[in-house]
């Protein structure tokens, strides 16, 4: 069936876009302009558009079967109205546009943050069962997902043909973007570019490859539930034991030295308002500081039951990544 792929420039649109053509799917990628159009497959066809114009999201669609949204804002800085623009009302545009068109399937990419910290959750985890309940958002990114994740599960009980599916924290080789926070974090620990480290390490979170994300959502779309709902995770792993792999994977030093909250949140309202003065990305936001205060623990029984899910283990997952960061300039060379 022809795919229509929104996102498909992105750390886990591209390995998407290499699973659904190794499946034999065609492709349409809906490509902003400003985005490469470099390294896709042959027989990819790119049309240029972008989520928050209705209009080109309705020319793309036409002619397609299904639709992987893929498309996010991920950013360390960026306007509120901006997340607003891309996350909530790309979905809206994107179900409008695939409604017009006949779309038959469409798998929303979610992700693990709409459905909340999980530290007061029975177990400690919660799945895509997790009800939708009030809270204090973290930052844009968390309130834009969480308000598009309501308008997913309005949209399919109104009967869209509409799936989602919750990613864990990603990692993996791939596109350094800034949603690849986990590697641009093993890049900075390599380069002795932390000074101390984040969070208490009894604090659990859910790390997910990149290329078994890629492989639950072509599952979710190849096997595809009207309604269904999946989380994608991985190891639920606590701080303390991921920088534990990750110095004797990686043969490097990992600060001992744990940062002070207070002290971060100023450190880090310091690097913000100083990256919003010269450009560039702070590595330290309050925003940041505060999501390492809270566990993010979640379960994949469902995917694993309905789509075959099999995420790989994180000290398998962590050995990949370091070895493909090794062959990589950025990578420190001693």
């Amino acid at each position: 069936m022809t795919v229509l792929v929104t996102g498909g420039t992105g750390f886990l649109g591209r390995r998407l876009v290499e699973r659904l053509t190794a499946d034999g799917h065609p492709l349409r990628l809906l490509v902003r302009p400003s985005s490469s159009r470099a390294r896709f497959p042959d027989g990819v066809e790119l049309v240029e558009g972008d989520v928050t114009h209705r209009a080109s999201l309705e020319r793309a669609a036409t002619g397609c079967e299904a639709v992987v949204h893929a498309a996010a804002l991920v950013k360390i800085l960026a306007p509120a109205a901006e997340y607003e623009r891309v996350n909530v009302a790309g979905l809206h545009h994107l179900l409008a546009a695939a409604a017009g068109g006949g779309v038959r399937r469409i798998v929303y990419v979610s992700s693990f943050i709409a459905l909340g910290p999980t530290e007061a959750a029975p177990g400690g985890m919660l799945d895509e069962h997790a009800p939708a309940v009030e809270r204090r958002f973290i930052n844009d990114y968390e309130r834009t997902k969480t308000r598009a994740d309501a308008s997913a599960r309005r949209a399919i009980e109104t009967g869209a043909p509409l799936a989602v599916v919750y990613p864990g924290i990603l990692y993996g080789p791939g596109e350094l973007t800034e949603g690849n926070l986990v590697v641009r974090h093993l890049l900075d620990l390599a380069h002795g570019r932390l000074p101390a480290l984040l969070g208490r390490p009894e604090r659990r979170w859910s790390y997910a490859h990149v290329d078994d994300v890629a492989a639950g959502v072509v599952a979710a779309l190849d096997r595809f539930r009207p309604g269904a709902r999946y989380v994608l995770g991985g190891d639920n792993v606590t701080l303390g034991d991921f920088y534990a792999r990750v110095a004797e994977i990686a043969g490097i030093q990992v600060p001992a030295w744990r940062l002070p909250d207070p002290v971060a949140r100023l450190l880090g309202a310091a690097m913000k308002a100083w990256a919003r003065l010269a450009g560039g990305t702070p590595r330290l936001t309050p925003d940041l500081v505060e999501i390492y205060r809270h566990d993010w623990a979640y379960d994949s029984t469902t995917a694993m039951r309905e789509l075959d899910y099999r995420p790989r283990g994180l000290a398998q997952g962590l050995a990949e990544t370091v070895a493909w960061l090794r062959t990589r300039p950025e990578w420190p060379r001693r």
